[in-house]
C-alpha cells in the first residue's frame, strides 16, 4: 500500500477559477518556492507541485466548486502551521 499523500485535479470538473491557488496556505507571493497549486496564467487550469509541501489542510479541496481536487492518502497526520500570516490568508475566506 502506497502511503503518500496524493493531489490529483479531475480535469474534466476543474472550470479554472484559481479558487484552490487563492486559499492555499501554501502558495501564493508569501511562499514562491514551494507554491503546490498554480496557474500559468488566469483562468487557466491548475497545476499541482511541490507536493511534500502540502499541510494536508484540505482547504483546496474544501473551497473547489466544481468538486475537482481529488486526495488520496490524507489520512496522515497533518504538519502544524505555525505561520499566522499563512493562517489568516486562509481564514479570511471562511
Amino acid at each position: 500500500m502506497n502511503d503518500t499523500l496524493q493531489i490529483h485535479r479531475d480535469e474534466k470538473r476543474c472550470v479554472g477559477c484559481g479558487e484552490c491557488i487563492i486559499v492555499c496556505p501554501q502558495s501564493g507571493e508569501d511562499n514562491p518556492e514551494s507554491v503546490i497549486i498554480s496557474a500559468q496564467e488566469p483562468g487557466a487550469p491548475p497545476e499541482i507541485n511541490c507536493i511534500e509541501n502540502c499541510i494536508q489542510c484540505m482547504t483546496c479541496w474544501d473551497f473547489c466548486r466544481s468538486n475537482a481536487i481529488i486526495f488520496e492518502n490524507h489520512h496522515l497526520v497533518p504538519r502544524l502551521v505555525e505561520d499566522t500570516a499563512m493562517l489568516a490568508k486562509v481564514f479570511k475566506f471562511i
